[in-house]
This record gives C-alpha cells, structure tokens and sequence, in this order.
C-alpha cells in the first residue's frame, strides 16, 4: 500500500545557492521552494505562460496537505564566500536611452555576495502523506515534476520525479531525515491554501508592470506559512528549546518588613502545591497579558488554556507552559523556589510578557491576597539549568500523566478476581503484564509525541516506569495534587542515545507543571 507521495529532486551538480529568510543560505529546500518550481513547471509543460488551468486542481490539492517531512542529503555553506558585480535589473530604463542615441549610458551593477552550500549528496526527498483516498492528481503531479529544471537560483540545475511509496520503501531512503516540530528547528516556508491564487497573481503582475508609462513593482510573496523543521542526526538531540521565561518565587515586600532575617524565597510543597502555584502564575500571567491589549479569548485560548477541546480544554498547542520547578539538592528534591514560563516559536509578545512579569504578585485563590512575587531569574542560573542543560538521562519530578487509560480491558480486575478463586496460573499473570505493558508503552509514545517529539528519536529511547520517583523526596505518584484529570499517572525514567536538551515536559498535565523531568545523574 503507497502510504507517501514522494518528490525527487537530483542536483546535478553538488551545489545548491537557494537563500531563506535573512538572505542566509537554506538547506535543505524549503517545500515552498518545491511549490514554486512545480507551479512554474507545470506552466512550461502545458504551454500556459500567462495563466494556469490544466494543473489548477492537482497544485491546489497539493497546497492543503500536510506538511511533508524532507530527506535529505546533509549541506556545508562555503567557509569562502566569493563577490560578484552582477548588471541591475534596469533595462527598462536604459532603452530610452539608447533611442535618444545615448549609447555609453552607465549600466549600474550590484554587488552580490556568493554563499553556496556544498552537498555531501545529490538528493532531496518530499515524502507527503496520502489521505486514505489517496492521491488522484498524481499522474498530473509527476509529470509537473519531471519539467523541472532548477531549484534555487537558476545555475542549480535539477531533475526530478514523483512516485509513490510505501512506508517502508520511505523509510529506507538515504540522507538526514526533518520533520516539523512544534517550535525551534529551522524556520522554512510552506505552502497554504490560496498560495497557487498568490503566485499567479503575481505572475499577472509581473506581466503588467509595463502596460503603461508607469512602472509598477511587482509586490512579494507573501501568502505562507514558516513551519519548523528538525533533523535528529543533524541537530544531535531534542528540537531546540523554545523561547523562556525563569523568574524566582519571592516573599512579599509586607513579608519582608516583618521577617527581614528569612530567606528571600517563598517556597511551596513540591508535591502539594504543583497544580496551585502553576495556577497563580497562570493568573499573573492572563492579568499581564490583558494589560499588553489581548481580549479575553487570546487569553483564554493561549495562556489560560480553554476551549472547546475534550473537558473544555484549548484546542491549539501555542500555549504558554507554566512548570513550577522544584530544587535539586545533594539530598533530593525539595521545595518549590523557581517557576520556569515556556512559549512558544512566532510569539513576538514573549519578552514584553516576561518584563512586565518581573515583580508580579501570586495571588492565593482562596483568599485573594498576594502570597508571593515573581522576580526574574537568568536561565544560566545552576537551578535553572538541572531542567535545562542536556544530558541522556532524565526523570520526572511531577509524575506524567498518561494521555489515556492503561487499562481500558479491565485486565487487572479480571486477573483480581481470577486470582480470588483460585484459578490463576503464572502464564496468564505473565500474559496480562504483557498487554499492560505494552498498552502503557503505546501511551507513552503517544505523550512524547503530543509534545512535539519526532518518533525517531522516541523510538531509540530505553523506558522506565513505576509509582515511586527516583530523586530522593519524590511522593507516590497518587500522592501528587494535580489537577482533575482521571487518567492514570507514572514517574518515568527515559535515557537516550544522545544527550537532548530540556525542558522535558510530557503528558496530559504538561502546560500545568505536571510530567516535568529533571537531568538524572
């Protein structure tokens, strides 16, 4: 069964010169890239200079699918850049000119800066995956695919195709594999729908910039979307982190004046107090927010977390996290003194949210009185960087959630009662654990996969689970006061293949605190 639409691309010579955002090189090919020069193609192969109609369908159907994850061979820009002096674009203006038989009229040359990136390969592969209907454009689509001719600027010449394959066949292609992730990575464009109206509305006005005597700039692109894309074996670990945000837990200045000898911090029990200090910092958080000019539904959605999701929950995950981060001491974990605020990639009102936290008061829900401030914390602070700096090994402080029931069968209480009468053997114990532990893995990839993390990564990862924590102090996980979720909970151990970076937070509870691993020595 084909399970991917897959596009080829094969440079023809180990040299690619495409530049992204910033004028920066950009490798691998960003799939807009890979929209554009099919659009073109698909104009040359039909004859349809001035408007596309034969490959409208297949192109539009193209734009909406989900983002493909990209093969490809891995790229080094050149550590020696080289200058050009390349003719102006001006020919229109020149040409008065040379009728008035102004023949020696200057032509104006710009300086270019040459950055390729040298390809340990030749190949770049699209996988798109097929709905279950599957892909019904594809004929159109591959012979769209064969007509290009370059990919980047116009000396990286190409030739391409497009095939479908199954999963396995996919999964076997060569090179650096990136898929999106939620945030960090490497920002690359994509299509969206109404890209193809976009580009043939510029073709339109490219064509009629001279219609007249006046001159009318061709406007740029502008209708994408930037996703984030990350390799494991090129990035080394986990997606880079997204933006943050660590501020200390304070005693109030009216605290202070009466205990000036007590320490600064205002703690809160590590096991009791998780769920009721991410929500006061929740609050500050939504009450600074509506100070900067949100409406009450941004808030809701993207800080407090509501929506029309199962239990009234947000359906986006651009949400603020907020992990209240106990310490790490030589004798365990103890109590609550920091609280880290993690965002999310595209968010330009991050840093004003975290200057105008600084000195926010916690207020106790139950009483409506201040309790604590925030005051804003380095995140090179050692503290700070237990949950951060990276490291193979990582274990939960707050137990994960899991995203489901591990026993949705009953199994454990048809082995209970099996057990009371007597009938009980040690291969059917042995088959029941089995199904359970296979059923709990299953939900465990599921939460590391919710968060973001690419499953190539996940499924080299060695697991461990169990009730009790490994960091001395650690509660049960039934002990902890989480919130009102009824699924079931796990402290877990997970140890990867190479050090990942922080912070580690999984599971149903994850933008409330819960599920958050520490670096495990």
């Amino acid at each position: 069964m084909s399970n991917h639409l897959c596009f080829t691309v094969r440079f023809l010579q180990p040299l690619c010169h495409g530049r992204g955002d910033g004028d920066e090189p950009e490798w691998p090919p960003s799939p807009l890239r890979l929209f554009q020069a099919l659009v073109a193609a698909a104009a040359a192969r039909w004859n349809e200079r001035h408007r596309l109609t034969y490959a409208v369908p297949a192109l539009k159907w193209l734009e909406v699918q989900p983002r493909p994850a990209i093969v490809a061979a891995s790229g080094t820009v050149s550590s020696a850049p080289y200058q050009l002096y390349v003719p102006d674009n001006t020919a229109d203006l020149l040409v008065p000119q040379f009728k008035k038989g102004i023949v020696d009229a200057a032509v104006k040359r710009t300086e270019k800066i040459v950055r390729p990136t040298h390809l340990a390969g030749d190949a770049v592969h699209y996988l798109y995956p097929l709905p279950a209907e599957g892909c019904s454009h594809f004929e159109v689509l591959k012979a769209a695919a064969r007509s290009i001719t370059h990919l980047g600027w116009g000396i990286d010449m190409v030739a391409a195709d497009a095939v479908l394959l199954a999963a396995r066949d996919a999964d076997q292609l060569p090179g650096h594999r990136w898929y999106e992730v939620p945030h960090g990575g490497l920002p690359l464009r994509v299509p969206r729908s109404g890209t193809l109206d976009a580009l043939m509305h510029k073709h339109a006005a490219f064509l009629e910039r001279m219609s007249t005597d006046v001159f009318r700039p061709v406007p740029p692109l502008t209708y994408f979307e930037v996703a984030c894309y990350y390799s494991p074996t090129v990035g080394g670990g986990a997606p880079p982190r997204p933006p943050l945000a660590a501020f200390e837990i304070q005693r109030t200045l009216d605290d202070r004046e009466r205990n000036p000898s007590r320490s600064r911090f205002r703690p809160f029990h590590h096991v009791h107090r998780v769920a009721s200090v991410a929500g006061m910092v929740r609050h500050a958080c939504a009450s600074v927010a509506e100070q900067m000019g949100y409406n009450r539904l941004w808030i809701d959605q993207h800080i407090l977390g509501h929506g029309d999701d199962k239990n009234g929950q947000a359906t986006t995950n651009e949400r603020l996290m907020f992990l209240p981060l106990p310490s790490i001491t030589p004798q365990g974990v103890s109590s609550i003194r920091r609280v880290l605020i993690v965002g999310w990639a595209g968010w330009n009102g991050f840093a004003d949210l975290r200057r105008r936290l600084n000195g926010a008061e916690l207020i106790d829900e139950r009483n409506g009185q201040p309790v604590a401030v925030l005051a804003q914390l380095a995140t090179t602070d050692p503290q700070i960087q237990e949950f951060l700096r990276p490291h193979r090994t990582w274990t939960t402080v707050t137990p994960v959630i899991l995203p489901g029931y591990d026993d949705p069968d009953r199994l454990r209480r048809r082995y209970q009662k099996r057990l009371a009468e007597g009938t009980a053997s040690a291969a059917h114990q042995r088959y029941l654990l089995e199904r359970l532990n296979e059923r709990l893995e299953a939900l465990l990839h599921r939460a590391f996969a919710q968060a973001g993390w690419p499953s190539a990564i996940m499924a080299q990862a060695v697991w461990e689970y169990r009730g009790v924590g490994w960091y001395p102090g650690l509660a049960l996980a039934r002990e902890y006061q989480l919130s009102k979720i009824n699924y079931p909970r796990y402290h877990v151990r997970v140890t990867f293949q190479q050090p990942v970076g922080g912070p580690l937070v999984v599971g149903a509870g994850r933008y409330r605190g819960v599920g958050l691993f520490v670096r495990c020595e």
